[in-house]
């Protein structure tokens, strides 16, 4: 009776994960997402996960074309940003769809309360 309780509770817990399983994949960037190639091999990683170097030799972006950035004679005046942040946790605003977290703690929280109920109750039999 133990094991099928806690088999039940392991795969209704795993089951409750699934739907934040895109969220570990939200902050993947492109080229396209960078305003200047500088921008890009400033964020290339080792390993490069967000795959901005595509031909392995360091450069992050090399083939794409960026937009000819315009300069001022008063460089002081131009803000120092470079690129917008895109995305919750990069613009710092949290997580975008908070629904399905909170779908998977009330999940976990129904699969621990039926699982100790049914330890209790074995206890009491």
């Amino acid at each position: 009776m133990r094991l099928r309780t806690f088999s039940a509770a392991a795969l209704l817990a795993a089951a409750a994960t699934i739907p934040l399983a895109g969220v570990a994949f939200a902050q993947d960037r492109d080229c396209a997402d960078f305003a200047t190639q500088a921008d890009a091999q400033a964020a290339l990683q080792p390993g490069d996960p967000e795959r901005l170097d595509a031909d392995d030799d360091g450069q992050a972006c090399e083939t794409h074309e960026y937009a000819a950035v315009a300069s001022t004679a008063d460089d002081s005046a131009t803000s120092q940003v470079t690129a917008t942040p895109v995305g919750g946790v990069e613009a710092g605003g949290g997580p975008s769809d908070v629904l399905p977290i909170a779908l998977g703690a009330l999940a976990a929280g129904g699969v621990g309360a039926v699982a100790a109920r049914r330890v209790v109750a074995s206890r009491r039999s």
